[in-house]
């Protein structure tokens, strides 16, 4: 369901928190011994909204009148909000260079195999701390290479993803004015 927001964003100042800088997430995970990946479930219903700000986010349908009571999408903040809520929580992790987040993705950064589990097993326990949940069919653990961003992170350190290359390669050259 879709709730349109217009008038309400019109009326929030914009959250200044920014996303994290994708040049550096990924540069961060180059070297890395193995990875992990977590996505986080589902997504910004896992930010509760205060009390007296759930009302804002009414909605009428046939059955009566309703509101969220956990962050919607298409909030003018939600990202940012997102974003911050999911640093605060990792906050020790990410200090200790063993996680990045952007928005409901998780990296654990595995410089070396042997502390694989422990650098989940404390990732997890920030997580739970925030009763944080997780897309369990999305999680990937303890791989060698990974995707982000559309670049090939490993040990061996950051290549372009040759899907994305290919794709290049294979366009067709423009015929007309249109096709540019």
């Amino acid at each position: 369901m879709c709730v349109d927001y217009t008038d309400l964003n019109k009326h929030c100042p914009k959250d200044p928190f920014g996303l994290p800088c994708i040049e550096e997430v990924v540069d961060s995970t180059a070297g890395c011994e193995l990875f992990s990946l977590l996505d986080c479930y589902p997504g910004y219903h896992q930010i509760s909204l205060k009390e007296d700000d759930q009302i804002k986010t009414s909605f009428i349908t046939p059955f009566g009148a309703y509101c969220y009571t956990t962050m919607s999408f298409g909030l003018k903040n939600a990202g940012a909000t997102y974003q911050c809520a999911i640093q605060q929580c990792l906050n020790d992790e990410i200090r200790a260079d063993l996680v990045e987040a952007y928005v409901d993705d998780v990296f654990v950064k595995t410089k070396d195999a042997r502390t694989l589990i422990d650098n989940l097993d404390r990732t997890f326990k920030a997580l739970n701390k925030y009763k944080w949940k997780l897309n369990p069919k999305k999680c990937i653990f303890g791989v060698p290479s990974v995707i982000l961003f559309g670049n090939v992170v490993s040990r061996d350190g950051i290549r372009p993803n040759p899907s994305k290359v290919r794709a290049v390669l294979d366009m067709r050259r423009p015929r007309n004015v249109k096709d540019i």
